[in-house]
């Protein structure tokens, strides 16, 4: 069976009197991400980490089968997962994958004379490009 790559999930996000942001999954009961940032970035990171974990954790049990999205939700906000990224964090290695590029000669004359890595520039540049890390 293949595995399903995005997954998008509504949270309600509220403010504890303790001043902490709680992230309510409400198609999850009792799954709460909690962030004591109030920077809707960080809410929302920790909020994917949580889901994350969550999605893992259903698929590794046969006994457990993901609940559907609950698409009319007032007030919420919707979470989306890719899990090849996630699944990548969680295992905390680094899955790569072989790539064929062409450059120009001259740049590939004076990346060998600097001795550049081309695979570690590729994947900086391209992070930068996509705005992570």
């Amino acid at each position: 069976m293949k595995q399903v790559e995005n997954y998008v999930y509504p949270a309600i996000i509220k403010k504890l009197s303790s001043g902490e942001i709680e992230v309510d999954f409400i198609d999850f009961p009792g799954i709460y991400a909690y962030s004591s940032s109030d920077d809707i970035n960080e809410i929302i990171k920790a909020a994917q980490e949580v889901l994350a974990l969550t999605i893992v954790d259903y698929e590794a049990d046969p006994k457990k089968k993901l609940p559907n999205p609950t698409s009319d939700v007032p007030n919420a906000i919707f979470i989306h997962i890719w899990m090849p990224y996630f699944k990548n964090i969680i295992k905390k290695k680094e899955v790569y994958v072989k790539k064929t590029l062409t450059i120009p000669e001259w740049l590939d004359i004076l990346a060998k004379e600097k001795k550049i890595n081309f695979s570690a520039i590729l994947v900086k540049g391209l992070k930068e490009e996509l705005g992570i890390e």
